[in-house]
């Protein structure tokens, strides 16, 4: 292709590139193009490749790189691939089609909403990056290990004080006489720290060179749940940047309840705040922990698949387990050996631990409410209740599994 037109290819300076991250046996990529908000999976050798279309390199220029580094030469089929991929999604800069950008953006925004149904859905509450972009520059500060420190120190200090007075919080959260005040009072100040809980993760995304999109409300049964759009995430090279933008939203809900302890220090016995800071204490440090475990779509498996350089951790451990299960079939044994020993242990390991957390999670519901039943119905009855609900969540669930296998299939076609 010497001497064409993409001689001397160059991508569009709103092209981003993300690190090497891990997705089942594969090395992956994420390609940002900022113009359309669309992102891209490629693989390491179109990362290398596109990596060098700085607009200073000639094509036998990255070919010769590209022979160097992989020991194998770049033949006209392989640019042709190359460059009908580019045109497709109008990554190259002087070649791209406004009218057809626009269309990439439209047809991103479909996808979006076409994800919208009765079991998941977003409303979208603020488009908050400026506010955002203006905070993180005020609270620079906060970034700091001067501030960082003594704050992780006063984080642990009240999750010990909140844990060993485990009983005594409890007590007085429990056995209070002015409810009709505490109840709406506490939901208004968990809301609260909910709003800073989630424009942290905006703020701190923003302080790492992101865009924060959306902040909002999330349904995804059976829970609704504010969310805050940090996708540039996989844009970050440094694994500190995507941990800390996935875990800023813990620490500071646990941070806001500082004062909280504070003020049940002050407070006196009998006095109605002590038993509503009693509250906000022992339901604050508790969301924080079940948002701490690597399930669902929590902070904590945000964090876990950083730390781990993972990519859709969840998804892959459930191929991976499928695999080990059809383990006598001789595909599955050939897929199963693609798969490097530190990423089998991962998905093996997460696949495991999060079934045990989950089967633990729902014995326990099952034993509580049990337990409130069979005072109301009788054991057998309660029994009965039980398996009843169990089989109706269960083909809610296995439906919106199959809602988001066809999802998935669709965005992948």
């Amino acid at each position: 292709m010497t001497g064409t037109a993409y001689d001397r290819p160059r991508l569009r300076p709103e092209v981003v590139f993300g690190p090497a991250l891990r997705s089942g046996p594969k090395t992956v990529h994420h390609v940002k193009d900022a113009r359309t908000g669309c992102y891209y999976r490629v693989g390491p050798r179109e990362h290398f490749i596109m990596g060098l279309m700085d607009g200073g390199h000639t094509l036998e220029d990255i070919g010769r790189s590209y022979t160097d580094t992989y020991g194998r030469q770049l033949g006209p089929a392989h640019w042709q691939q190359m460059f009908t991929m580019l045109g497709r999604y109008q990554l190259l800069d002087g070649h791209a089609d406004d009218e057809a950008l626009d269309k990439l953006r439209r047809a991103h925004a479909a996808k979006e909403s076409a994800r919208q149904s009765r079991l998941r859905r977003r409303w979208v509450m603020l488009r908050p990056d400026r506010l955002c972009a203006a905070l993180a520059t005020r609270l620079a500060f906060a970034f700091r290990a001067a501030f960082l420190i003594p704050a992780f120190v006063l984080v642990a200090g009240l999750q010990v004080f909140v844990w060993t007075h485990l009983s005594t919080l409890t007590h007085e959260a429990t056995h209070q006489r002015s409810w009709v005040i505490t109840v709406p009072l506490s939901m208004l100040l968990f809301w609260g720290i909910t709003v800073l809980h989630e424009f942290a993760h905006g703020v701190t995304c923003r302080h790492f060179g992101g865009t924060v999109t959306e902040i909002g409300l999330s349904w995804r049964f059976p829970m609704l749940t504010p969310y805050c759009r940090t996708d540039d995430i996989v844009l970050f090279h440094r694994r500190r940047a995507r941990v800390g933008t996935a875990f800023a939203g813990v620490f500071v809900s646990l941070l806001a309840l500082v004062p909280v302890l504070a003020w049940w220090l002050l407070a006196h016995d009998g006095v109605p705040g002590r038993s509503l800071a009693a509250g906000l204490l022992l339901f604050g440090s508790g969301g924080a922990v079940m948002s701490l475990l690597p399930v669902l779509r929590s902070d904590g498996y945000v964090m876990l698949t950083h730390s781990l350089n993972i990519v859709d951790l969840r998804r892959e451990s459930y191929r991976f387990w499928r695999l080990r299960l059809r383990r006598r079939d001789p595909a599955a044994r050939e897929q199963l050996s693609a798969y490097p020993p530190r990423d089998a242990r991962a998905y093996a390991i997460y696949g495991i631990t999060s079934l045990l957390l989950l089967l633990g999670a729902y014995c326990a519901l099952m034993w509580v409410w049990f337990g409130t039943l069979q005072r109301w119905t009788g054991p057998v009855w309660a029994v009965v209740i039980l398996a009843v609900e169990s089989v109706v969540a269960a083909g809610i669930l296995g439906l919106a599994a199959r809602g988001r296998s066809g999802e998935r299939q669709a965005a992948d076609a």
